[in-house]
C-alpha cells in the first residue's frame, strides 16, 4: 500500500486487540525510540544530495534491515504459502521482499514526508503483552486535507524491540501485500511472484 509507506522509512500483522496506553519516557531500544531512530537516520540520508540513487538505496536498505523485522514480515506476507516453501525458498524470499519494500517504496519518499512523520509522532505507547506494542502518530502532509492516523507497530524479539507493520487509518500495510501475494501465488505460483520481485526491483534501481 503506497500511501503507508509515504510516510515512513519503511515494512506481520495489524493486530484487533485493545492494547492499553500509558505515558512513557524513551529509554534505548523502548518502542518509541526504535521508531525515532528510525527517523533520525533515515532523514539525512533523503537531504544528501551529493550521493547517487544506488549509493542512497543501499543505506536505506541498511537502516531498514537494522529497524524492521522483515523475517517475520516475510512470513507473514507469504500467509499460508510460507509453509508450501521449502527451506532454499523461504531463504530466498525474505531478501527479495526486503528489496521490494526498500526500492519500491523507500527511495521514493521526500526529505519532508519523512520529518512531518516523525515531528507527528506521540509520546505514547501501547502495549498489548510483553512482546507487542504500537506507536502512535497523527501525521499532517500539505497535500492531503485531512491528517492521517499512522499507527506503527513493533514486537520484542530476543530483547530488541523491532518495527514489523504500519497501519495507515486502520489499514494496515503488511496486509496489503499479503493480499497481493496471494493473488500472484495463486495464479503464478512461486516462481511468478519470484520474477515479479526482481523485476520490479530491477526496475527500481534503474530509475
Amino acid at each position: 500500500m503506497p500511501g503507508a509507506w509515504t510516510i515512513i522509512a519503511i515494512v506481520a500483522i495489524a493486530l484487533g486487540a485493545i492494547g492499553f496506553e500509558v505515558s512513557i519516557s524513551v529509554a534505548a531500544n523502548d518502542p518509541l525510540a526504535e521508531v525515532r531512530a528510525t527517523f533520525d537516520e533515515t532523514g539525512p540520508v533523503f537531504s544528501n544530495t551529493n550521493i547517487r540513487s544506488s549509493e542512497q538505496q543501499q543505506r536505506l536498505r541498511a537502516i531498514a534491515e537494522h529497524h524492521f523485522d522483515f523475517a517475520y514480515m516475510a512470513r507473514f506476507a507469504m500467509g499460508t504459502h510460507w509453509k508450501s516453501l521449502t527451506p532454499v525458498q523461504r531463504k530466498e524470499f525474505v531478501p527479495l521482499f526486503t528489496d521490494h519494500v526498500v526500492s519500491t517504496y523507500m527511495t521514493r519518499l521526500e526529505q519532508g514526508t519523512v520529518e512531518a512523520a516523525s515531528h507527528a509522532l506521540k509520546d505514547k505507547v501501547g502495549y498489548d503483552g510483553a512482546d507487542r506494542a504500537t506507536v502512535y502518530s497523527v501525521v499532517k502532509l500539505p497535500m492531503l486535507a485531512d491528517p492521517l492516523a499512522v499507527n506503527y507497530l513493533l514486537r520484542k524479539d530476543e530483547g530488541r524491540w523491532k518495527l514489523y507493520d504500519i497501519v495507515v487509518d486502520n489499514i494496515s500495510t503488511l496486509a496489503n501485500f499479503r493480499d497481493e501475494f496471494n493473488k500472484i501465488m495463486n495464479n503464478g505460483g512461486y516462481a511468478r511472484l519470484v520474477s515479479d520481485l526482481r523485476g520490479e526491483h530491477a526496475s527500481a534501481i534503474h530509475q
